[in-house]
Formats: C-alpha cells, sequence, structure tokens
C-alpha cells in the first residue's frame, strides 16, 4: 500500500458539527456551601465526549435519560453536587487538553451584614498564541480552508520538543533540538494539507516522518515519549475544535442584595450567562458575582 503522504490533524467535529446545550445552576446557600448542577443535551456522541466533561466522584450524583421526538434521540446527562470553598474540576493536576473551568465561593461575615462571592473562570484556550489560522477558522463557520493546518502541526511537534527537554531521560543536546524542530518547520511548509485523515493515524505518521532521520542520534525511549507528548496537544486541539457549537448557559443565585455582577442578564434573584467557545478562544471567561445580606443590627 502506497504511504500517505498528505497529512491533516483534524477531527470530525469541525467538519460535521453539532449543537451540545449545557446549563449549569450554582445556587449559594446562607452558610456559604452550594449546590452546583450540570445539565448537558445533545446527541450521545457530543454528550459523552470529552470536551466538557460532567464531574465525577462520591460528591456528586448523575442522572441520566433520553428523549425521542421526531424519531431523533436526545441524550440528557445531569450530575449535581453540594460543595464549599474553590473546587478546580481537573481531571489531571496539569492538564493542557480539558477545559478549565475552576470556581470560588466565599461567605464574609460583617458588622454591616454578611457577603458572598462567586467567581468562576473558564480558562481560555491561548488559540491565537498557538495556531492563529485555526482561530481564525475557528471564529469564521464560512471558512472551510486548511491553512492553518501547517502552523498547527509546527506548534505541537515543537512544543513536544520542548517538554521533552525538561526531562533528563529525553533531553537532546541544544544542537539537536534545534535540527529537530528546523526539520519539523521544512517538514510542515511542503506538505499539502488536503484531505482529512483521523487524529491517530495523522499523528503517527507525523511522528514517524519527522523522528525517522534522526533515530540513531535520540534516546530509546524518545519516540515514544514524543509520540505521547503530539498525542496529548493534538488531543487539546481537538477538544478546541469540538467545542465550536457548544453552548453555555450559567445561572447563579445569591442570597440577600445583589451588589455587584458581570452578568448579561439579572431577573429577580437570577443571574444569567451565555457564552460560547468565542469567549474564551484565547483569553479567559470570568463569571462573578457578589451580595450582601444586611445585618437586622443595623
Amino acid at each position: 500500500m502506497k504511504r500517505k503522504t498528505i497529512i491533516i490533524i483534524l477531527f470530525i467535529g469541525l467538519v460535521f458539527p453539532s449543537c451540545v446545550e449545557h446549563l449549569v445552576t450554582v445556587r449559594v446557600l446562607p452558610d456559604g456551601r452550594y449546590t452546583m448542577k450540570f445539565v448537558t443535551k445533545g446527541d450521545s456522541t457530543d454528550v459523552f465526549n470529552d470536551d466538557f466533561p460532567h464531574p465525577f466522584g462520591s460528591t456528586w450524583t448523575t442522572h441520566i435519560e433520553t428523549e425521542i421526538k421526531d424519531e431523533e434521540t436526545t441524550w440528557i446527562m445531569e450530575t449535581s453536587g453540594l460543595l464549599s470553598g474553590p473546587v478546580a474540576f481537573a481531571t489531571s493536576e496539569n492538564s493542557p487538553v480539558q477545559l478549565a473551568h475552576p470556581i470560588d465561593v466565599k461567605r464574609t461575615a460583617g458588622w454591616i451584614g454578611t457577603r458572598y462571592s462567586v467567581i468562576q473562570f473558564f480558562k481560555g484556550r491561548e488559540v491565537f498564541r498557538k495556531y492563529p489560522k485555526f482561530g481564525d477558522s475557528l471564529r469564521n463557520s464560512e471558512d472551510d480552508s486548511t491553512e492553518w493546518a501547517g502552523e498547527a502541526l509546527y506548534y505541537i511537534g515543537t512544543t513536544a520538543i520542548n517538554d521533552l527537554q525538561e526531562n533528563s531521560t529525553t533531553m537532546l543536546e541544544n544542537i539537536l533540538a534545534e535540527r529537530l524542530e528546523n526539520y519539523i518547520r521544512g517538514y510542515v511548509d511542503r506538505k499539502n494539507f488536503i484531505e482529512l485523515y483521523s487524529i491517530g493515524d495523522s499523528a503517527s505518521l507525523f511522528v514517524n516522518d519527522v523522528l525517522q532521520p534522526f533515530l540513531a542520534q535520540l534516546p530509546e525511549n524518545y519516540p515514544v515519549a514524543y509520540q505521547d507528548a503530539v498525542d496529548r496537544y493534538s488531543k487539546e486541539m481537538n477538544i478546541t475544535g469540538e467545542l465550536k457549537d457548544d453552548q453555555f448557559k450559567f445561572q447563579i443565585f445569591l442570597p440577600g442584595v445583589i451588589i455587584s455582577t458581570n452578568a448579561d442578564s439579572v431577573a429577580g434573584d437570577t443571574l444569567l450567562w451565555t457564552f460560547g467557545l468565542k469567549d474564551f478562544l484565547n483569553d479567559d471567561y470570568i463569571l462573578e458575582a457578589q451580595s450582601i445580606v444586611y445585618s437586622k443590627k443595623r
């Protein structure tokens, strides 16, 4: 079989996007604890993928059901828990892959009254730092070009090298690391990215191609370690693309009187934010709110 020479790291989510709805409700209790509920609706592929996984563990209770309408099945996953203080929602301590969205809720008692604050970060994906052309394609729904592919491969390949330089078992001499990075630059410049392959195939082909000329000079464990690093950064990009058509709605309820917030709208005691990938494509998206319950002794 003729070896594939046209490679692209992409994923079905960008080519055949589908809309997924995430409704998150935070209800702060008078004692400073808070309940949090995640509800995700969509088809099974999108509800159970890795782009915005529901939290799990002894703190959380999850319920899954389906709705059938016009012969189409909608999956609904609901997860809820009772929390206190800061929660990271991280699948691992230093993973760049999953969407990080830590929350912190504080209660501060004072003479005037008791203040409550909520702050939640949606960690920016830093797309325009990593692969600007990919960011442009995500912002423009009409753009179906693959001009970003070489730039993305270069970022993934060279970032993987830099990661391995931090480990003594995979560290290369600087001159060899520079030669490998330069080879990757030439490799991506020579390719014609016009076909789509699965992320697994393309990442494997890329690693084999760029390491082949250097195998005799590399540590024995380098190819496997490099493949793992490339897979990780490929997965990060994959998840960013899968988030393209996800919609988020956050509702926050606080005790007392709202004294500050950046919510999109306020209806009675309900604070509402509605946003999507474009809002944290590069920079952090931050939800903030504060309230006070005035002391009766005032």
